[in-house]
C-alpha cells in the first residue's frame, strides 16, 4: 500500500483522500456517539454550523484533515526536511489523527491543528529574513485563533518563542511583535462579544473556566491506558530516532527538525492548563508526531516499512470496529 504514496509527485496528494476514507470507515458504519470538551469560542461557532456528530460533522472533518495532509506534504517538501519527497508525511499525519476512536469527530483539537501547522509555516519563513515583521506577528495571531479553537494551543508561543530563539538572533522587539499578535484575536473578540453584551461572561466565566491545571475527565480504565500506551511507544521512537533524523543533514534542517521536536515536547505544557481534559487530547501530538513518524518509514525498507504500516493499521481499524464486533464474537 505505501509504494502507491512513495510518489514525488505533490499533486497526488489528493489520493490521500481514499486513505482517509479507509482509517475513518467507522464513523460511517459503526458511528459512536461523542459531545466534544474543551470548545472555545470559535470551535462553537462551528459546531453550530456542522453539529458535533453526523454527516456533516464527519465530511467536515475528513476535508479538514485531507488539507491538512496536502499542505503538509507541500510544507515538508518546500523546506527538505524529509531525505525523499512522498505523500507520505501528509498520509503518517492522518493516521496519527486517526489512531484512536476518540480522533474521528470534528473536534475542538482537529481545528486548533490547522494552527499548529501555519505556525510553524509562519517560524520556518523566518529563517535568515531581516524584513518578516509579518511573519511574526502571524506566529501570534495564529497562536491566539488557535487557543480560541482549543484553549491550551496558547501552548504554541512557547514554540514560536524557541523556534525564533533557534533561526534568529534574539530581539526583544520581535518578541513583543509576538505577544502583540497573541493578544490580537482576543481583543476583536471582546469587541465581538461586547456588542452582543456578553464581554464580563467571556472574560469572567468562559475564558477562566477553560484553563485548569492537570484536569483529566475520564477515570482510569482500559481506554485511557490503551491510549497512553500506544503514544509512549510512538513518541519513545521518533525520540529515541533523532540522531537519523538529522544525521548528513544541512544545518538549516537540523534547526527546522529541532523545532518540530520541540513542538513535540511543548504538548506536554498543554496538560498543565487544559480544563476537562479527554482521551481526545492526545491529539495535539499529531503534527509533530506524524511528520518524524514519517521520517521513520522514508529511510526504512521497503518491505519493513509496508508490513509495520499494516500492523499499525490493523491495530487502528480494531480499536475503531472493537465494540461493533464484539456482538458477533
Amino acid at each position: 500500500m505505501l509504494a502507491i504514496f512513495r510518489t514525488n509527485q505533490l499533486f497526488a496528494s489528493i489520493l490521500l483522500v481514499f486513505y482517509i476514507a479507509l482509517v475513518r470507515a467507522s464513523v460511517w458504519v459503526a458511528p459512536s456517539t461523542w459531545t466534544p470538551s474543551g470548545s472555545g469560542p470559535l470551535a462553537e461557532w462551528v459546531h453550530g454550523w456542522s453539529g458535533y456528530t453526523g454527516p456533516t460533522a464527519n465530511i467536515a472533518a475528513i476535508a479538514l484533515l485531507l488539507a491538512h495532509a496536502i499542505f503538509l506534504n507541500f510544507f515538508i517538501s518546500e523546506h527538505r526536511l524529509a531525505s525523499e519527497v512522498s505523500l507520505f508525511p501528509g498520509l503518517f499525519y492522518i493516521l496519527a489523527s486517526s489512531m484512536l476512536p476518540e480522533f474521528l469527530h470534528l473536534s475542538p483539537v482537529l481545528m486548533a491543528n490547522t494552527f499548529f501547522l501555519i505556525v510553524l509555516s509562519e517560524i520556518f519563513a523566518t529563517y535568515k529574513r531581516v524584513d518578516c515583521a509579518d511573519r511574526i506577528f502571524n506566529i501570534g495571531f495564529w497562536t491566539g485563533v488557535g487557543s480560541l479553537f482549543y484553549s491550551s494551543y496558547i501552548f504554541l508561543f512557547v514554540v514560536g518563542f524557541v523556534g525564533l530563539n533557534i533561526l534568529r538572533a534574539f530581539k526583544v522587539r520581535e518578541r513583543l511583535m509576538v505577544l502583540i499578535g497573541l493578544a490580537t484575536p482576543y481583543i476583536l473578540i471582546s469587541a465581538y462579544f461586547f456588542w452582543v453584551d456578553g464581554f464580563f461572561t467571556f472574560w469572567q466565566e468562559r475564558l477562566p473556566g477553560s484553563f485548569a491545571f492537570l484536569d483529566f475527565t475520564p477515570a482510569p480504565n482500559w481506554a485511557v491506558f490503551r491510549s497512553l500506551s500506544i503514544f509512549s511507544i510512538l513518541i519513545l521512537v521518533v525520540l529515541f530516532s533523532y540522531r537519523s533524523y538529522i544525521v548528513k543533514q544541512t544545518m538549516q534542517v537540523q534547526r527546522k527538525i529541532n523545532i518540530i521536536f520541540w513542538g513535540l515536547l511543548a504538548t506536554a505544557f498543554s496538560l498543565l492548563i487544559q480544563a476537562d481534559i479527554g482521551i481526545g487530547h492526545l491529539l495535539v501530538t499529531a503534527v509533530p508526531l506524524g511528520i518524524l513518524l514519517s521520517f521513520n518509514f522514508i529511510r526504512m525498507p521497503h518491505r519493513m516499512a509496508e508490513v509495520l504500516h499494516l500492523l499499525i493499521l490493523a491495530i487502528v481499524l480494531f480499536l475503531q470496529f472493537r465494540e461493533w464486533l464484539e456482538p458477533a464474537m
